[in-house]
């Protein structure tokens, strides 16, 4: 539900093989979409709504300067069209804001689906939507269960002027619908510190009978500044936990506490044997961030790198490219990954290796150009932001990043402004 991923690592996967890609829109398929909104029949206005919602989360089609259309269109009589461009302004986010009061009147629609969608869409506006809050809190006790989840979603992503919430999402822990409480989990830990006082409500959800609560719980238990007496304990035990994603995040948890989760490195080096070979380059994190031992951990992550679960090697690379110049060992198998069969893992490669060996960088920089030129936009994305950490050193690749300042993706277009910033040393 959350528009943010919770994981360790955002993994691009360029498959061979999978579901197709919507197309990127030019401004004649945004005109025909709009057109098709006001059509007297519901099922081309439904087909092109949910057209339009596809191309605004996937950032491929600038609908900028149709906002007022799209408010109109809030006011349809069709439940499915208005749900579906509630969830598109939202995608749109802060551009979009002078949506949010028409977006916030759809918080009482009477039907659920509708209601769900547009708490939801209010998280994409930010501090924009902060006048919602009040309306979002109210929908905890919705008797919907997916108005609910998207009401906990909503205020975490609206940010810390949505902090009156925390005492309503420690509520919602203990509601009777997973995602629910996976949701109310994962919004409390953008509050950081401020829902430090939520500890003791979370660490019960280490035993939830739903593993993604339980990783959740864990996950958070690590961005609250959770007391460590309390947490730390808690989350040692539910590294014993039968599902491997579950201990991943626990581990991925632990290293949040640095050197005050001492207590756990004797269960974490365990670990580095762990079955789940996922599992092992978690556990070879969280020692490394806890007591900084690189000998140690360093084979595991290497082994990682060759993994054949693109996830694990993707994971194995962004670790060894935070340990840094210690990590040198790792330097040729990183090298090796520059022409991985996968464009993500190529690119995180890439990043890694300029980390660990600076002297590199011309071996990396036409790897991170090439993933300029990716199809998909978070690729895009990491490639330009790789380039910009390099800064200077990289000035070659202004050519191949100057045409992403014009990126259709808002996200791309900033990535590469940045970049570009870095590189001409400004």
């Amino acid at each position: 539900m959350n528009r943010a991923v919770c994981a360790v690592l955002v993994l691009v996967l360029v498959a061979a093989a999978g579901p197709a890609r919507t197309k990127r829109a030019d401004d004649a398929d945004v005109k025909e979409l709009l057109a098709n909104l006001k059509k007297p029949d519901p099922d081309d206005r439904r087909k092109a709504a949910e057209a339009i919602c596809q191309l605004c989360k996937s950032g491929d089609g600038d609908f900028s300067g149709a906002i007022p259309a799209l408010i109109d269109a809030l006011k349809d009589k069709d439940a499915i069209v208005r749900g579906e461009i509630a969830e598109s302004l939202g995608f749109i986010g802060p551009d979009a804001r002078a949506s949010v009061p028409a977006v916030r009147g759809l918080l009482k629609d009477a039907i659920p689906e509708v209601r769900s969608k547009a708490a939801f869409a209010l998280g994409g506006f930010g501090e924009d939507a902060k006048a919602a809050v009040p309306d979002l809190i109210g929908l905890f006790k919705d008797k919907d269960e997916r108005v609910r989840a998207s009401a906990a979603a909503g205020v975490g992503e609206i940010g810390p002027t949505a902090k009156s919430a925390i005492p309503g999402l420690t509520g919602l822990l203990k509601d009777v619908d997973p995602e629910v409480r996976l949701n109310a989990a994962s919004s409390l830990g953008s509050f950081g510190a401020d829902a430090k006082a939520a500890d003791k409500s979370l660490v019960p959800l280490l035993r939830d009978r739903d593993e993604g609560v339980r990783g959740q719980a864990a996950e958070t238990l690590g961005k609250i500044d959770a007391d460590p007496k309390l947490a730390v304990p808690a989350l040692a035990a539910a590294l014993a936990d039968k599902h491997p994603g579950v201990r991943g995040d626990v581990a991925h948890s632990l290293a949040k506490f640095k050197d005050k989760a001492k207590p756990a490195v004797p269960a974490l080096t365990k670990m580095l044997k762990d079955a789940d070979h996922g599992v092992r380059v978690h556990a070879a994190e969280a020692v490394h961030e806890i007591d900084g031992n690189v000998k140690l951990v360093l084979p595991v992550l290497i082994e990682g790198l060759k993994h054949e679960d693109p996830f694990v090697r993707g994971d194995a690379a962004h670790t060894i490219g935070e340990i840094g110049p210690p990590a040198k060992d790792a330097a040729p198998t990183l090298k090796a990954l520059l022409k991985d069969e996968n464009a993500g893992i190529r690119v995180h490669a890439a990043e890694a290796l300029v980390k660990v060996d600076k002297g590199a960088v011309k071996e990396a920089i036409p790897v991170l150009v090439e993933g300029l030129k990716s199809d998909d936009k978070t690729l895009r994305s990491e490639a330009a932001e790789a380039l910009g950490e390099i800064g200077p050193d990289a000035k070659e690749a202004v050519t191949a990043l100057t045409p992403l300042a014009k990126d259709r993706n808002k996200d791309v277009r900033k990535a590469a402004a940045d970049a570009l910033r870095k590189l001409q040393g400004k």
